[in-house]
């Protein structure tokens, strides 16, 4: 129906929107989750419902985030705190638009501001660009620092990270997926006072894969793929998540990754990392 809303709930430390705004139809409430923060589903329905949604609508899509916003990122060396709503806006945009079409809304709302916003909103257009993409007032989120403790003294925490092709596969000898990798080093870095962002984790991998890429990555590929991996993360970061130009990248830096094998050591204690990598045997 014309006047129903399709919103866009945020979650707290990504840079997410609240439900904030009187937005003057009735609103479907859609909440993405894709962070360690994200709060327990029926909860978060209940409060959109509590709040006055006529229906609401809350999707798991941590592991669909870090296999193919996370993963891509990590290998062409972007996943870092300031590009991490542009990596996650397009994937909101495409749950956004599934409901709106799943519901018959015409329009989507959100209240993703600078990067967040402009990730969103070319998501949408690209996706969908019959819908019209509203914006609202947005509720502040948590800030990030507030998730995680200051540098603790003690003892240092010592982690290793086995990759494959450029893939966190195994953290300490224990299988992970991409979604678990993240979870983990966070929980690990957090602890540590490491990080400053709700997902410090995804620091701590980027860290180690470019440490291990410098190791095993011949010199012309590597000076060749860091060209290509700065305008990897300029299309994300300028909202081009969908543009062929992205996707064909994509393909040059997974090639490129192709030797990126073997264990990372970290040591984290006080708020700081430290790196000892060990290439595979070829």
């Amino acid at each position: 129906m014309s006047d129903l809303v399709v919103l866009a709930l945020g979650e707290g430390g990504l840079g997410g929107p609240g439900s904030g705004g009187s937005i003057g139809a009735r609103v479907v409430a859609v909440a993405v989750q894709v962070g360690p923060g994200s709060g327990d589903a029926d909860a978060v329905r209940d409060r959109a419902l509590a709040a006055g949604a006529v229906a609401a609508d809350v999707v798991d899509a941590r592991d669909e985030f870090a296999d193919h916003h996370c993963l891509p990122a990590l290998k062409a060396n972007a996943l870092h705190p300031r590009l991490l709503p542009a990596l996650s806006t397009p994937l909101v945009a495409e749950h956004l638009v599934a409901a709106a079409r799943r519901h018959g809304a015409r329009t989507v709302a959100h209240g993703f501001t600078g990067d967040a916003r402009v990730g969103f909103e070319a998501g949408v257009a690209a996706l969908a660009p019959d819908l019209t993409c509203l914006a609202v007032d947005a509720v502040p989120s948590r800030p990030a620092a507030a998730l995680w403790g200051p540098p603790r003294d003690g003892d240092a925490d010592e982690l290793v990270v086995t990759f494959d092709a450029g893939r966190p596969v195994a953290i300490d000898g224990e299988t992970v997926t991409m979604w678990q990798a993240i979870e983990l080093t966070t929980q690990r870095a957090r602890a540590q006072g490491v990080g400053d962002t709700a997902m410090p984790g995804a620091s701590v991998l980027a860290a180690a894969h470019r440490d291990l890429e410098a190791g095993t990555v011949e010199r012309d590929l590597a000076r060749f793929k860091a060209g290509v991996d700065r305008r990897w993360s300029g299309l994300v970061h300028a909202g081009r998540w969908f543009s062929p130009l992205r996707r064909a990248l994509d393909d040059f830096v997974e090639t490129a990754n192709r030797p990126v094998s073997g264990e990372v050591r970290l040591t984290l204690r006080a708020g700081a990392v430290s790196l000892d990598h060990q290439p595979l045997a070829a």
